[in-house]
Protein backbone atom coordinates (compact mmCIF):
# COMPACT_ATOMS: atom_id res chain seq x y z
CA UNK A 1 0.00 0.00 0.00
CA UNK A 2 1.42 3.28 -0.87
CA UNK A 3 1.29 6.74 1.27
CA UNK A 4 1.86 9.09 -1.42
CA UNK A 5 3.64 12.25 0.88
CA UNK A 6 4.46 14.27 -1.85
CA UNK A 7 2.42 14.50 -5.32
CA UNK A 8 3.65 14.69 -8.91
CA UNK A 9 4.55 17.96 -10.06
CA UNK A 10 6.96 20.27 -11.18
CA UNK A 11 9.33 21.77 -8.96
CA UNK A 12 12.74 23.64 -9.40
CA UNK A 13 16.05 21.22 -9.60
CA UNK A 14 18.03 24.69 -8.39
CA UNK A 15 15.78 26.93 -5.41
CA UNK A 16 15.07 30.15 -6.22
CA UNK A 17 15.80 30.24 -9.80
CA UNK A 18 13.40 32.59 -11.40
CA UNK A 19 10.69 31.86 -13.24
CA UNK A 20 10.28 35.80 -14.75
CA UNK A 21 9.88 36.75 -17.81
CA UNK A 22 13.25 37.10 -19.37
CA UNK A 23 14.76 34.14 -16.70
CA UNK A 24 18.29 33.09 -18.33
CA UNK A 25 16.60 29.32 -17.90
CA UNK A 26 13.51 27.66 -17.43
CA UNK A 27 13.36 24.75 -15.56
CA UNK A 28 10.83 21.92 -15.17
CA UNK A 29 10.70 18.15 -14.07
CA UNK A 30 9.76 14.92 -15.77
CA UNK A 31 7.64 12.80 -13.12
CA UNK A 32 7.02 8.97 -13.36
CA UNK A 33 5.02 6.97 -11.19
CA UNK A 34 6.47 3.42 -9.44
CA UNK A 35 4.50 2.04 -6.75
CA UNK A 36 5.92 3.66 -3.96
CA UNK A 37 8.38 5.90 -5.20
CA UNK A 38 8.33 9.41 -7.47
CA UNK A 39 11.54 9.76 -9.84
CA UNK A 40 12.54 13.23 -10.50
CA UNK A 41 14.30 13.73 -13.66
CA UNK A 42 15.62 17.33 -14.48
CA UNK A 43 14.65 18.78 -18.17
CA UNK A 44 17.61 21.50 -18.30
CA UNK A 45 19.28 21.62 -21.76
CA UNK A 46 17.68 18.32 -22.61
CA UNK A 47 18.58 16.05 -19.74
CA UNK A 48 17.49 12.50 -20.15
CA UNK A 49 13.61 11.69 -19.54
CA UNK A 50 12.55 8.97 -17.54
CA UNK A 51 12.11 5.60 -19.31
CA UNK A 52 10.82 2.39 -19.11
CA UNK A 53 14.47 0.28 -18.17
CA UNK A 54 13.84 -3.68 -16.74
CA UNK A 55 15.82 -3.69 -14.13
CA UNK A 56 17.39 -7.40 -12.66
CA UNK A 57 14.42 -9.46 -10.99
CA UNK A 58 11.67 -6.67 -12.09
CA UNK A 59 10.40 -6.57 -15.26
CA UNK A 60 9.40 -2.87 -17.08
CA UNK A 61 10.54 -0.75 -13.96
CA UNK A 62 10.61 2.64 -14.02
CA UNK A 63 14.27 4.37 -13.24
CA UNK A 64 15.96 7.13 -14.68
CA UNK A 65 18.43 7.51 -17.78
CA UNK A 66 21.02 8.45 -15.60
CA UNK A 67 22.95 5.01 -13.99
CA UNK A 68 22.76 6.50 -10.58
CA UNK A 69 20.48 8.34 -7.82
CA UNK A 70 20.20 9.01 -4.49
CA UNK A 71 16.75 7.59 -3.07
CA UNK A 72 15.20 10.29 -0.56
CA UNK A 73 12.76 8.14 2.05
CA UNK A 74 10.14 10.89 3.25
CA UNK A 75 8.24 8.74 5.14
CA UNK A 76 12.20 8.31 7.63
CA UNK A 77 12.63 11.99 7.41
CA UNK A 78 8.80 12.54 8.59
CA UNK A 79 9.80 10.12 11.46
CA UNK A 80 12.88 11.72 12.30
CA UNK A 81 11.11 15.12 12.35
CA UNK A 82 8.10 13.46 15.03
CA UNK A 83 11.05 12.04 17.59
CA UNK A 84 13.07 15.02 17.33
CA UNK A 85 9.36 17.60 18.14
CA UNK A 86 8.96 14.86 20.72
CA UNK A 87 12.15 15.42 22.56
CA UNK A 88 11.00 18.91 22.97
CA UNK A 89 8.89 20.86 25.90
CA UNK A 90 5.29 21.43 25.41
CA UNK A 91 5.28 24.75 23.56
CA UNK A 92 8.51 24.79 21.93
CA UNK A 93 7.86 25.02 18.26
CA UNK A 94 10.03 22.95 15.62
CA UNK A 95 11.47 24.89 12.89
CA UNK A 96 12.53 22.28 9.55
CA UNK A 97 16.17 24.11 8.22
CA UNK A 98 15.75 23.24 4.40
CA UNK A 99 18.45 25.27 2.95
CA UNK A 100 20.65 24.48 0.09
CA UNK A 101 17.95 22.21 -0.94
CA UNK A 102 17.47 20.44 2.20
CA UNK A 103 20.90 19.51 2.30
CA UNK A 104 21.00 18.06 -0.95
CA UNK A 105 17.73 15.82 -0.28
CA UNK A 106 14.93 18.14 -2.43
CA UNK A 107 13.73 21.28 -1.02
CA UNK A 108 10.21 21.25 -1.95
CA UNK A 109 9.53 17.52 -1.24
CA UNK A 110 11.27 17.28 2.10
CA UNK A 111 9.49 20.70 2.75
CA UNK A 112 5.87 18.85 1.80
CA UNK A 113 6.94 16.16 4.11
CA UNK A 114 8.29 18.07 6.97
CA UNK A 115 4.94 19.83 7.00
CA UNK A 116 2.96 16.60 7.13
CA UNK A 117 4.77 15.67 9.91
CA UNK A 118 4.11 18.47 12.45
CA UNK A 119 7.14 21.14 11.52
CA UNK A 120 5.98 24.76 12.76
CA UNK A 121 8.22 26.75 10.30
CA UNK A 122 10.86 26.42 8.10
CA UNK A 123 14.87 28.13 8.03
CA UNK A 124 16.38 28.86 4.54
CA UNK A 125 19.48 31.14 3.73
CA UNK A 126 18.42 32.76 0.91
CA UNK A 127 15.04 34.76 -0.48
CA UNK A 128 15.10 32.69 -3.49
CA UNK A 129 14.34 29.87 -1.71
CA UNK A 130 12.10 30.82 0.05
CA UNK A 131 10.22 32.08 -2.93
CA UNK A 132 10.66 29.06 -4.48
CA UNK A 133 9.03 27.64 -1.36
CA UNK A 134 6.18 29.83 -1.28
CA UNK A 135 5.70 29.26 -5.40
CA UNK A 136 5.30 25.93 -4.41
CA UNK A 137 2.13 25.93 -1.73
CA UNK A 138 4.66 25.77 1.29
CA UNK A 139 2.49 28.40 3.76
CA UNK A 140 4.18 27.95 6.90
CA UNK A 141 6.21 30.69 8.70
CA UNK A 142 9.76 30.85 6.59
CA UNK A 143 12.22 32.56 7.79
CA UNK A 144 15.86 34.39 5.70
CA UNK A 145 18.53 33.16 7.81
CA UNK A 146 20.77 35.78 5.80
CA UNK A 147 20.98 39.03 5.79
CA UNK A 148 19.51 40.78 2.93
CA UNK A 149 20.16 43.45 0.32
CA UNK A 150 17.59 46.18 -1.23
CA UNK A 151 16.83 43.33 -3.95
CA UNK A 152 16.41 40.20 -1.83
CA UNK A 153 14.75 42.10 0.89
CA UNK A 154 12.00 42.77 -1.86
CA UNK A 155 12.24 39.80 -3.14
CA UNK A 156 11.37 38.26 0.86
CA UNK A 157 8.68 40.59 1.58
CA UNK A 158 6.85 40.13 -1.89
CA UNK A 159 6.53 36.48 -0.49
CA UNK A 160 5.55 36.67 2.98
CA UNK A 161 8.62 35.61 3.88
CA UNK A 162 10.15 36.28 7.93
CA UNK A 163 13.67 38.21 7.41
CA UNK A 164 16.86 38.59 9.20
CA UNK A 165 17.97 41.87 10.50
CA UNK A 166 20.97 42.81 12.35
CA UNK A 167 21.94 46.35 11.07
CA UNK A 168 19.72 49.56 11.16
CA UNK A 169 20.40 49.56 7.09
CA UNK A 170 19.11 46.56 6.75
CA UNK A 171 16.16 47.65 8.85
CA UNK A 172 15.72 50.59 6.22
CA UNK A 173 15.88 48.22 3.04
CA UNK A 174 13.27 45.90 4.59
CA UNK A 175 10.85 48.87 5.27
CA UNK A 176 11.51 50.63 1.80
CA UNK A 177 10.77 47.44 0.52
CA UNK A 178 7.53 46.64 2.45
CA UNK A 179 6.70 50.32 1.24
CA UNK A 180 7.16 49.35 -2.64
CA UNK A 181 5.22 46.47 -2.46
CA UNK A 182 2.54 47.57 -0.06
CA UNK A 183 2.51 45.12 2.63
CA UNK A 184 4.35 44.59 5.92
CA UNK A 185 6.85 42.11 7.26
CA UNK A 186 7.74 40.16 10.27
CA UNK A 187 11.76 39.91 11.54
CA UNK A 188 13.41 38.68 13.88
CA UNK A 189 16.71 40.24 15.04
CA UNK A 190 20.10 38.44 14.82
CA UNK A 191 22.47 38.29 18.07
CA UNK A 192 25.99 37.53 17.78
CA UNK A 193 26.93 35.70 21.06
CA UNK A 194 30.23 35.08 20.30
CA UNK A 195 30.00 33.24 16.62
CA UNK A 196 32.00 36.92 14.78
CA UNK A 197 29.76 35.67 11.48
CA UNK A 198 26.66 37.96 11.53
CA UNK A 199 24.15 39.91 14.05
CA UNK A 200 24.41 42.28 16.70
CA UNK A 201 27.20 42.03 18.94
CA UNK A 202 26.66 43.97 22.09
CA UNK A 203 24.12 46.19 23.76
CA UNK A 204 25.20 49.30 21.49
CA UNK A 205 24.55 47.61 18.42
CA UNK A 206 20.94 45.42 19.40
CA UNK A 207 19.94 49.19 20.94
CA UNK A 208 20.78 51.11 17.37
CA UNK A 209 18.97 48.29 15.40
CA UNK A 210 15.78 48.46 17.84
CA UNK A 211 16.01 52.00 17.31
CA UNK A 212 15.68 51.71 13.75
CA UNK A 213 12.50 49.13 13.76
CA UNK A 214 10.98 51.64 15.78
CA UNK A 215 10.83 54.13 13.15
CA UNK A 216 9.84 51.07 10.62
CA UNK A 217 6.23 51.18 10.91
CA UNK A 218 5.67 48.18 8.16
CA UNK A 219 7.98 45.88 9.86
CA UNK A 220 6.83 43.53 13.14
CA UNK A 221 9.47 42.74 15.28
CA UNK A 222 8.96 38.43 15.69
CA UNK A 223 11.76 37.15 17.44
CA UNK A 224 15.53 37.45 18.68
CA UNK A 225 18.21 34.39 18.35
CA UNK A 226 21.57 33.47 18.14
CA UNK A 227 24.01 30.17 16.75
CA UNK A 228 25.91 27.95 19.00
CA UNK A 229 29.61 28.02 17.23
CA UNK A 230 30.80 25.08 19.77
CA UNK A 231 27.29 22.99 21.00
CA UNK A 232 28.45 19.18 18.96
CA UNK A 233 31.91 20.20 21.27
CA UNK A 234 32.22 17.75 24.34
CA UNK A 235 33.68 20.80 26.11
CA UNK A 236 30.54 23.21 26.49
CA UNK A 237 32.54 26.46 28.11
CA UNK A 238 31.84 28.25 24.90
CA UNK A 239 28.07 27.69 24.67
CA UNK A 240 28.10 28.65 28.31
CA UNK A 241 29.37 31.75 27.16
CA UNK A 242 27.38 32.00 23.94
CA UNK A 243 23.69 31.21 26.31
CA UNK A 244 24.84 33.59 29.19
CA UNK A 245 25.65 36.15 26.49
CA UNK A 246 22.10 36.05 24.70
CA UNK A 247 20.52 35.93 28.01
CA UNK A 248 21.54 39.11 28.67
CA UNK A 249 21.20 40.81 25.35
CA UNK A 250 17.39 39.66 25.52
CA UNK A 251 16.78 41.40 28.38
CA UNK A 252 16.74 44.34 26.68
CA UNK A 253 14.59 43.19 24.07
CA UNK A 254 10.57 43.31 24.14
CA UNK A 255 8.49 40.92 25.94
CA UNK A 256 6.50 38.46 23.64
CA UNK A 257 9.24 37.59 21.04
CA UNK A 258 9.99 34.34 19.87
CA UNK A 259 13.57 33.54 20.85
CA UNK A 260 15.17 30.68 19.43
CA UNK A 261 19.49 29.54 20.29
CA UNK A 262 19.58 25.66 19.60
CA UNK A 263 20.27 24.32 16.24
CA UNK A 264 20.60 20.00 15.75
CA UNK A 265 23.09 20.01 18.38
CA UNK A 266 21.38 22.28 21.07
CA UNK A 267 18.18 20.59 20.88
CA UNK A 268 19.74 17.19 21.43
CA UNK A 269 22.34 18.67 24.00
CA UNK A 270 21.07 21.47 25.59
CA UNK A 271 17.94 21.46 27.00
CA UNK A 272 18.42 24.97 28.78
CA UNK A 273 18.33 26.90 25.62
CA UNK A 274 15.46 25.33 23.84
CA UNK A 275 13.59 28.39 24.45
CA UNK A 276 10.00 28.79 22.24
CA UNK A 277 11.65 27.09 19.10
CA UNK A 278 14.47 25.18 18.04
CA UNK A 279 16.19 24.77 14.44
CA UNK A 280 16.89 21.42 13.02
CA UNK A 281 18.83 20.85 9.95
CA UNK A 282 21.39 17.62 9.97
CA UNK A 283 19.49 15.86 12.84
CA UNK A 284 16.49 15.97 11.06
CA UNK A 285 18.36 14.41 7.89
CA UNK A 286 19.32 11.39 10.04
CA UNK A 287 23.06 12.23 11.57
CA UNK A 288 22.61 13.64 14.87
CA UNK A 289 25.85 16.06 15.23
CA UNK A 290 26.24 14.50 18.73
CA UNK A 291 25.52 11.32 20.55
CA UNK A 292 21.82 10.48 21.39
CA UNK A 293 19.32 7.80 22.25
CA UNK A 294 17.34 8.94 19.86
CA UNK A 295 16.21 6.40 17.02
CA UNK A 296 17.12 9.10 13.96
CA UNK A 297 17.95 7.64 10.76
CA UNK A 298 19.78 8.68 7.45
CA UNK A 299 16.84 9.71 4.69
CA UNK A 300 19.03 9.85 1.64
CA UNK A 301 20.56 6.13 0.38
CA UNK A 302 22.87 6.63 -2.68
CA UNK A 303 22.96 4.31 -5.95
CA UNK A 304 24.94 3.53 -9.17
CA UNK A 305 25.18 0.51 -11.70
CA UNK A 306 28.15 -1.68 -12.36
CA UNK A 307 27.97 -0.76 -16.11
CA UNK A 308 31.37 -3.27 -16.97
CA UNK A 309 33.19 -6.47 -15.53
CA UNK A 310 36.26 -7.72 -16.04
CA UNK A 311 39.46 -9.48 -14.85
CA UNK A 312 42.74 -7.28 -14.03
CA UNK A 313 45.60 -9.33 -14.44
CA UNK A 314 48.87 -8.70 -11.94
CA UNK A 315 51.01 -5.71 -12.82
CA UNK A 316 48.17 -4.37 -15.05
CA UNK A 317 47.20 -0.79 -13.99
CA UNK A 318 43.67 0.56 -12.94
CA UNK A 319 42.69 4.45 -14.28
CA UNK A 320 44.44 7.69 -14.26
CA UNK A 321 47.87 7.80 -13.38
CA UNK A 322 47.82 4.23 -12.73
CA UNK A 323 48.28 4.91 -9.15
CA UNK A 324 46.77 1.33 -8.42
CA UNK A 325 48.48 -2.02 -10.04
CA UNK A 326 46.76 -5.96 -9.60
CA UNK A 327 49.41 -8.50 -7.45
CA UNK A 328 46.80 -10.85 -8.13
CA UNK A 329 44.01 -11.68 -10.89
CA UNK A 330 41.58 -9.27 -9.22
CA UNK A 331 37.80 -9.29 -10.70
CA UNK A 332 37.23 -5.38 -11.36
CA UNK A 333 33.49 -3.49 -11.54
CA UNK A 334 33.26 -0.82 -13.01
CA UNK A 335 30.48 1.68 -11.92
CA UNK A 336 28.57 4.34 -13.18
CA UNK A 337 28.94 7.82 -11.01
CA UNK A 338 32.30 9.79 -10.70
CA UNK A 339 33.47 13.01 -9.07
CA UNK A 340 30.98 15.12 -12.27
CA UNK A 341 28.58 13.47 -9.48
CA UNK A 342 29.81 14.06 -6.08
CA UNK A 343 32.00 11.28 -5.55
CA UNK A 344 34.79 12.79 -5.01
CA UNK A 345 38.21 12.68 -6.45
CA UNK A 346 39.76 12.13 -2.61
CA UNK A 347 38.27 9.24 -2.47
CA UNK A 348 40.86 7.29 -5.06
CA UNK A 349 41.99 4.41 -3.55
CA UNK A 350 40.59 4.47 -0.39
CA UNK A 351 36.37 4.84 -0.96
CA UNK A 352 34.08 2.13 -0.48
CA UNK A 353 31.28 0.91 -1.95
CA UNK A 354 28.93 -2.03 -1.26
CA UNK A 355 28.24 -4.55 -4.48
CA UNK A 356 26.99 -7.69 -3.78
CA UNK A 357 26.40 -7.08 -0.08
CA UNK A 358 30.28 -6.78 0.56
CA UNK A 359 32.23 -4.05 0.84
CA UNK A 360 34.68 -3.09 -2.22
CA UNK A 361 37.04 -0.38 -1.94
CA UNK A 362 38.19 2.09 -4.78
CA UNK A 363 40.96 1.09 -7.03
CA UNK A 364 42.63 3.99 -8.97
CA UNK A 365 41.61 7.16 -9.59
CA UNK A 366 37.64 8.09 -9.50
CA UNK A 367 37.34 9.34 -13.23
CA UNK A 368 35.03 12.33 -13.61
CA UNK A 369 31.73 9.77 -14.57
CA UNK A 370 33.15 6.48 -13.69
CA UNK A 371 34.60 4.98 -10.32
CA UNK A 372 36.73 0.79 -10.17
CA UNK A 373 36.15 -1.52 -7.45
CA UNK A 374 37.69 -4.64 -6.64
CA UNK A 375 34.35 -7.09 -6.34
CA UNK A 376 36.68 -10.34 -6.21
CA UNK A 377 35.52 -11.29 -3.14
CA UNK A 378 31.88 -10.25 -3.04
CA UNK A 379 30.50 -12.93 -5.63
CA UNK A 380 29.31 -12.93 -8.43
CA UNK A 381 28.67 -9.52 -9.40
CA UNK A 382 27.44 -8.57 -13.07
CA UNK A 383 26.49 -5.29 -15.12
CA UNK A 384 23.58 -4.04 -13.86
CA UNK A 385 24.01 -4.77 -10.36
CA UNK A 386 23.97 -2.17 -8.07
CA UNK A 387 26.68 -0.74 -6.19
CA UNK A 388 25.66 1.43 -2.86
CA UNK A 389 27.79 4.57 -1.49
CA UNK A 390 25.28 5.66 0.61
CA UNK A 391 23.33 3.00 2.90
CA UNK A 392 22.92 -0.54 3.37
CA UNK A 393 23.01 -3.62 1.17
CA UNK A 394 23.61 -6.89 2.47
CA UNK A 395 23.73 -5.99 6.19
CA UNK A 396 26.64 -3.68 5.44
CA UNK A 397 26.19 -0.15 5.84
CA UNK A 398 28.44 2.89 4.62
CA UNK A 399 27.22 6.36 5.89
CA UNK A 400 27.54 9.94 4.56
CA UNK A 401 29.36 10.51 8.25
CA UNK A 402 31.93 7.04 6.75
CA UNK A 403 32.62 8.85 3.98
CA UNK A 404 32.91 12.35 5.70
CA UNK A 405 35.69 10.57 8.20
CA UNK A 406 37.79 9.31 4.76
CA UNK A 407 37.35 12.90 3.31
CA UNK A 408 38.18 14.56 6.43
CA UNK A 409 35.34 16.94 6.39
CA UNK A 410 31.81 16.55 7.27
CA UNK A 411 28.46 14.73 6.47
CA UNK A 412 26.73 17.87 5.51
CA UNK A 413 29.45 18.73 2.57
CA UNK A 414 28.91 14.86 1.76
CA UNK A 415 25.39 15.07 1.06
CA UNK A 416 25.48 18.62 -0.32
CA UNK A 417 28.21 17.33 -2.81
CA UNK A 418 25.98 15.05 -4.27
CA UNK A 419 25.94 17.14 -7.68
CA UNK A 420 21.94 18.15 -9.55
CA UNK A 421 22.68 15.63 -12.13
CA UNK A 422 22.03 12.68 -9.51
CA UNK A 423 18.43 12.41 -9.75
CA UNK A 424 16.46 12.26 -6.58
CA UNK A 425 14.14 9.64 -6.05
CA UNK A 426 11.28 10.22 -3.13
CA UNK A 427 9.72 7.02 -1.83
Amino acid sequence: MREEVVPVQAFPLYPGWPKKKGAAREVDFGAVEKPGMLWYTPLVNQAPRARQKPARGEAGANTPMRQTYARVDLARLQDNVRILRGALPPGTKFMAVVKADAYGHGMVPVARAAAAAGADAFAVALAEEGAALREEGIGEPILVLSGLGPTSAEEAVSHGLTLTVYTPEQVRDAQAACGRAGTTAHVHLKLDSGMNRIGARNEGEAADVLDALAHAPRLRLEGAYTHFACADEDDQAITDSQLERFTRLKEMLPAGLTLHASGSAGVLRRADAHFGLVRSGIAMYGYPPVDTALSLLPVLSWHAEVSHVKTVLPGEFVSYGATWAADRPTRVATVSVGYGDGFSRALSNRGVLLIGGMRCPVLGRVCMDMVMADVTHAGPVRPGDDAVLIGEQGGERVTAQDMARMLSTISYEVLLGISPRVPRVYA
